[in-house]
Order: structure tokens, then sequence, then C-alpha cells
């Protein structure tokens, strides 16, 4: 019996030494487990370090290359604009008005316009940072973020813009080489470079010939369309400089006030209850702004002014002018809108003087352009003031297919001047 207990407890003893070993190697086992995974997650953790800093020097380059496009776009922006300016002036002044009597200054003036019109140019933005970050692995890191939709949408506009000025240099290229094809002589120099004939007396009436002939007015009319082309130049320097901002701040995401701004550009916030058609006195992309009055002549009622609009409706000249807003979505493709949605049109306005009477007005695409539109009578004062208007009172409008958003009516001989600072419709 004694030698049974001892043999039982050498047989405990040893195993409870070996179970002291397997607490022992399972403890070690454990250690190097948690080791492992203790450096795998130090080494991801590095592994995203280095992809955020390599992300965020991508984003980096591609705002200091958009930097880059914005003063080359400001630049180019001023040149089309100022041909426009110019040409504009051109048949004001001498085809219009047919004047006579021209000096040094008149022939300069205009051969100036004509070789700067001739000489085209072109946006060519800086797409280095941006391919890199395609061809990257880091591209993925930005899906469905407002930064990406952004980005996407600047460099898809950049495309159309290239696309409208190389339609419009090359209709420049083909008038011109009409014009010159027409004129091969040294007559086609005489309207080019006036300034190498001042000696002859009677150059005045052959360079006035040359400047009404229907080639040469053919040329000059593309600068109205170089001057129409600086609203996408506008709407991408928007897109350009929020992107900068977006970089500096470390944001990813649009803030409401930048969602309610672009509502009218991009059309994937259908959460955004507000839609603006007017923002500190511009148009956003996607609609449009004109002008139409009871006489035939053109009446230029409408134009910017510091953050506003300016709306003028002149004395004694028409019986009614409307300016009206318009829908012009993908490059003009898609001219109706569905406003059923929204409740209320609400209008931040005042008059030049106080007391001006006015009425506001909204059609579908098939409502009438005789005056049988449902309007709504507005009475403003000189000061700033919001005005907000139910669509539901515009009655004849189906706003499902709404053409024009909102229009100004003015009836009568009495001259008027409205401000209009912003308009939304929530």
């Amino acid at each position: 019996m004694i030698k049974f207990f001892r043999l039982l407890r050498q047989r405990l003893l040893t195993e409870n030494k070996f179970s002291k070993y397997l607490l022992y190697a399972a403890g070690e086992i454990l250690l190097v487990v948690f080791g492992i995974l203790i450096a795998l997650q130090i080494n991801n953790k590095n592994e995203e370090h280095i992809q955020a800093k390599e992300l965020d020097g991508l984003m980096k380059s591609i705002s200091s290359a958009i930097e880059s496009d914005i003063k080359y776009l400001q630049l180019i922006r001023t040149a089309r604009e100022n041909i426009g300016v110019r040409v504009d002036s051109i048949f004001n002044t001498y085809i219009n008005s047919k004047k006579e009597n021209l000096g040094f200054i008149d022939y300069a003036f205009i051969s100036m316009t004509y070789d700067n019109l001739t000489n085209v140019i072109y946006y060519q933005p800086n797409l280095g940072a941006f391919q890199s970050l395609k061809n990257s692995i880091y591209l993925s890191k930005l899906q469905g973020t407002d930064i990406e939709l952004l980005l996407n949408t600047f460099y898809t506009s950049a495309d159309r813009i290239q696309k409208v000025e190389e339609e419009n240099n090359q209709l420049i290229k083909n008038d011109y080489q009409a014009l010159t094809t027409k004129f091969r002589n040294n007559d086609i120099g005489l309207l080019l470079r006036s300034w190498d004939y001042m000696g002859d007396g009677e150059i005045e009436e052959r360079f006035l010939e040359l400047l009404n002939d229907a080639n040469s007015l053919a040329l000059l009319a593309n600068g109205f369309r170089e001057w129409g082309i600086t609203g996408l130049y506008d709407q991408q320097i928007l897109f350009g400089e929020k992107y900068i901002e977006m970089i500096d701040k470390g944001e990813m995401e649009f803030d409401e006030q930048t969602k309610i701004d672009f509502s009218g550009t991009f059309y994937s916030y259908s959460e955004i209850d507000i839609l603006n058609l007017l923002v500190k006195g511009k148009v956003p992309a996607g609609f449009g702004i004109l002008y139409a009055q009871s006489g035939n002549e053109y009446y230029e009622g409408e134009r910017p002014e510091n953050d506003y609009r300016v709306l003028i409706y002149p004395e004694n000249m028409f019986d009614w002018g409307s300016p009206y807003f318009t829908i012009n979505a993908l490059n003009g493709r898609v001219t109706e809108m569905d406003f059923s949605k929204y409740e209320s049109v609400i209008l931040e306005m005042k008059g030049a003087k106080g007391g001006e009477k006015f009425a506001l007005m909204m059609k579908d695409k098939y409502d009438l352009h005789d005056g049988t539109e449902s309007r709504v009578n507005i009475t403003v004062t000189n000061k700033w003031e919001t005005y907000e208007v139910p669509i539901a009172q515009f009655e004849t409008a189906d706003k499902r297919i709404i053409e024009t958003p909102l229009g100004f009516v003015f009836l009568g001989s009495e001259g008027l001047t409205i401000h209009v600072r912003s308009i939304q419709f929530k």
C-alpha cells in the first residue's frame, strides 16, 4: 500500500511538471503570436501612413498644377473678353454707325483687332500630376468622396473647354482663309496692316469697303463667340479654387454651403433641398439668363455688378420687357427640369429707388409666349430684403417640365432698375 502511494505521488509530480512545461510553452507561443500581430499592426499603420503621405503629396501636386491652370485661365479669359469688347466696339462705331473720316488710331485699332483675333489661343491643362494619381494605387482611396467628384469634374470640364476652343479656333481659321483668298492682292494688307499704307491719302474708302465685306464681318463676328466662352473659364476657375481650398484645409467632403453653391452644377445631390438660380449675382453652371422685349432691336437689359445682378427696364422704349432664366445643362442639351419637389422661390433684391412694381413668372415647356402665364406681383423697397413666393402660385406651369425657372415681367412705359443678389428654390 505504501509503495502504491509513493508511485502515485511520483506520477502526479511528474504530470505537474509536464503541465508546467506545457503552460510555459503555450505562453511562449502566445507571446510570439502577439508579437507577430503587434508587428503586423505597426507595419500596417506605417504602410497606411506612408500611403496617406504619398496620396497627400499627389493631391498637393495636383493643387499646384491647378493653381497654375487658374492663372492661365484668367489670362486667356481676359484675352477672349477683350477681343469681344473690341469687336463690339468696331461694329458699333465703324460698321453700324458707318463712321467716316478715319484717323491713325482708328486704322490701328481695327487692324490690331484683326491681328489679335486671328492669333488663336488654347487652354492646355497641366495633366501630369492628375495622370500620376490615376496611374497610382491611391485613386481608389478617394472613391465616393466629394473631392473625387470635384477633381473628375475639373478635368472633364477641361476637355469640354478644349473642344469648344477647337471648334471656335477652326471657325476663325476658316473665315480668315476665306477672307485672304478673296483678297489675294495687297487689299488684304490694307485691312490687316493699315499703318503700312498711311502715306496713301485715298485708302479710307477702300479700307471701309474691305471692313464691311461679308467675309470680313464673318471673321469679326467670331469675337462675340470668344466673348461667350468666358463663362466656361469662370466655371473652371471656380472648380479649381474650390479644390485648392479643400486641399489646404484637408477636407474630403463638401460643407453644406458648398453643396448649395454647386447644386446647379452637380446634379448628384438629391438630398439637398435648395437649388440656386443666382448666387451673389452669378448664374450657376447649367443655367443662363436672357432678355426679351416688345421691340425688335437688341437691348442689353441685364448685367452683373459686384455681388448682384442689375435688371433694367428703360423708360418710354418698350411695351414690355422680361429678363428670364433658362436651363442649359449638359452643353445645352437639357433645357427643362423637374421643379415639383420645391415649394417656394426666395429672392434677395431691392429697387434702385424703392417702390418699383413688377411681376414674377414661371413657365413649362408648353407655355405660350403670349403673356398668359401665371404671375405674382412684387413691390420692392430700396433696401436689400428677402421675398419668398410659393411656386404653387404659378398655376399654369407644370412643375415637372419647367423650361423657364423664373422670369421678371416689366410692363408699360415707366422705367425701373432692380438689383437681385440671390435666387433659391427650396
